[in-house]
Parts: C-alpha cells; structure tokens; sequence
C-alpha cells in the first residue's frame, strides 16, 4: 500500500485502543487513555478511543463508540494470552484478524485486530535501548548483569510473549544474564532471589499499564520505595539495594515513547494485509 493512500484510508478509519483497566485502581487506565489521547491530537485517524475489560467505556461497547466503516482494534497488553487470545474477541465479536459485520445502513464494516503492542517485534529493541541507558549511567558491565523481565502471568499460562522476548535479547549477547518472572504464575517474582544468582539485577516490569502491581506489589520485592518510585520519571531506573543485591527498577514498558510507534506500526501492517 502506498504511503499516501494508506495516510488517506487511516485517516477515513477509527483505532480502537483496548486496556485491562481495574475496579481497584483508577490510575490503571491512565497510560490506555493517554495514548488514545496523543494519537487523537495527531489528526491520523478519523476516531480515536479506548476501552476496557474492567472499567468504562467496556469491551462490549467499543464498536458503537466509533462509526467508522472500518475500525483497527490494538490490545495496549504486554503479551499475548487468555485476555487476547479469548477475552477481548469474545466480549467484541471479533472472529479473527479480520471481521466483517453489517452495518446499520446495510453496509459491512471491516474490524482489524492486530496482536498486542507488547508482541512486536521491536519490543527487543526497545528492551535493549533501556538496559543500555541504565548500564551507561550508573557504570555497569553489561557482561555481569542480569536483566530479569517481569510478566503478570496468569493461571491460564500466559508467558510466551515474555519469554519470548527473553529468547531475542538473549539472542544479541552482552548481558550476563536475562531470566524471566511472574505475579501469576511460575516463576514467581516474590521468589526471585532464589533463581537470580547475579549481584546486579536491572528489573524492568513488562507492564503496559502499571496500576497496583507496578506501584504497590512489585516495588517492595526489590526494595524499592514509594519516593525511588516518585524519582523514576526523571531517570532510566532507580537503584535500591536488596539483601545482599544491588538491584535497579525500571518503569513499566507502556511508558516508552515508541510505544506510539508500535501501536502505529500493528495498525500498519493490518491494512496491509487487507
């Protein structure tokens, strides 16, 4: 597809972001809602929302949100598994990457669904991108590091797009270690000291919305404080020490900027399939 047809065609479409969200955490949403918002500004779709499975506006709703004849629905997750792979088609009436429904004037709209943000490719990149930041900055020799990626994991198992990751940056060499762990599921991070050999530990939470578990839940099992927590906006990653660890806490990956970037590339790449 060429570069202008295919600005002129997103531009006549609607995206659909779509959030876990939380009943127990309103800030839950705020990054979902703030990317929505950011690409709304940047005029390159007709329609811009969000929607969440836990908060409002809800899955179900989001198609009559948007009056698009043709919609590109991005899952703003980590990874894939249960919620991508079962919830979010369920709820929406998605049949695949591509759904065709009748419209209300007796047209077909055309509803893409692309993998979640946190599947792309260039995740490994920007992995990489972080872990040099924080190595150059404090004087650390990526060849004894070890970079321990955190998951939310769930009891349906949902860690392949984690190790997945894993497995690509393991593949570039340097780092002296990269291991994986989850909230939900083994390996559990609450016990990461006991698979972790490695004296520094650079943690960076595969959160796309860090809610409770990237302020409340995951911090103190590194210690990490609420005021290292307030300071992280201003450096790759704050340093704590952890026993007998020296350990730094990234932000969650649904901060980056490129994030932006990957929703636009998922969208890209379903219109060109179509």
């Amino acid at each position: 597809m060429g570069t202008i047809r295919s600005m002129e065609r997103l531009r006549r479409a609607a995206l659909v972001l779509v959030g876990h969200g939380s009943v127990r955490n309103a800030q839950s949403s705020a990054p979902t809602r703030r990317l929505a918002e950011i690409l709304h500004r940047r005029e390159l779709f007709a329609e811009v929302t969000a929607c969440f499975w836990k908060e409002s506006p809800p899955l179900r709703e989001a198609l009559t949100q948007v009056n698009a004849a043709e919609v590109f629905v991005v899952p703003n997750f980590a990874g894939a598994g249960y919620f991508t792979h079962e919830v979010i088609p369920r709820e929406m009436g998605l049949s695949g990457p591509l759904t065709r429904v009748a419209d209300a004037k007796g047209g077909v709209r055309c509803i893409h669904y692309t993998p979640p943000v946190g599947a792309h490719p260039r995740l490994a990149r920007l992995v990489l991108r972080r872990t040099t930041a924080v190595a150059e900055r404090h004087a650390l020799d990526p060849a004894t590091l070890c970079l321990l990626l955190v998951g939310h994991g769930s009891r349906h198992g949902s860690s392949e797009t984690a190790e997945a990751l894993a497995a690509d940056v393991r593949r570039t060499g340097g780092l002296g270690a990269v291991r994986t762990a989850y909230l939900e599921q083994e390996p559990r991070v609450k016990a990461w000291p006991s698979f972790v050999a490695e004296q520094d530990v650079l943690v960076l939470p595969l959160l796309m919305a860090e809610g409770l578990h990237g302020s409340e839940d995951l911090p103190p099992l590194f210690g990490v404080s609420a005021a290292d927590l307030a300071a992280i906006t201003d450096v790759p990653a704050v340093g704590a020490r952890f026993r007998d660890r020296r350990v730094w806490y990234c932000q969650g990956i649904g901060r980056d900027p490129e994030v932006i970037d990957i929703i636009l590339d998922q969208v890209r790449q379903a219109a060109e399939r179509t």
